[in-house]
């Protein structure tokens, strides 16, 4: 089972939720994705050169690996699943977790949802539809309890 994990309590309750229904002993692999994207494309500045020198730009993802790991520690321990597989994932979140899952041969992903409405989702995308759409194996999206401020 790949548990996707942005460090938000929605995520860690989607998945003690997801963990409930299953046997214990199932292999859980902890996957957060950070948000830098995987290019060495540092875009064009036009004359003056790049936006972002390479430098940077690795600065900027060892950061972002940094509190990947550390949302998936606190994940994990939130869990009780400590010592289970984990892995920082670079890119579009829907996308890394999708080509994650298939490169592994997950059987499962659990992804949390903030469950908004179909007005908001369509506003502001959501990864939860986007990994149901694209996943290579059956996807358990957990709603949010809260129902605040959903759409109808």
């Amino acid at each position: 089972m790949v548990l996707a994990t942005d460090g938000s309590e929605l995520a860690a309750d989607a998945g003690r939720r997801a963990l409930a229904l299953f046997p214990s002993g199932v292999e859980v692999v902890l996957v957060t994705v950070a948000g830098v994207e995987a290019t060495d494309d540092t875009g064009a500045g036009g004359i003056e050169g790049p936006d972002i020198t390479p430098q940077e730009l690795e600065r900027i993802r060892d950061e972002a690996r940094l509190e990947g790991e550390s949302v998936l520690t606190k994940t994990a321990s939130a869990l009780g699943v400590v010592g289970c597989r984990a892995k920082v994932l670079i890119g579009d979140p829907a996308r890394a977790i999708c080509d994650f899952a298939r490169d592994v041969g997950a059987d499962l992903i659990v992804v949390g949802s903030h469950g908004r409405g179909p007005v908001r989702r369509a506003l502001l995308g959501s990864v939860s539809d986007a990994v149901v759409r694209h996943a290579p194996c059956p996807v358990l999206v957990v709603r949010s309890d809260s129902a605040g401020d959903r759409d109808r």
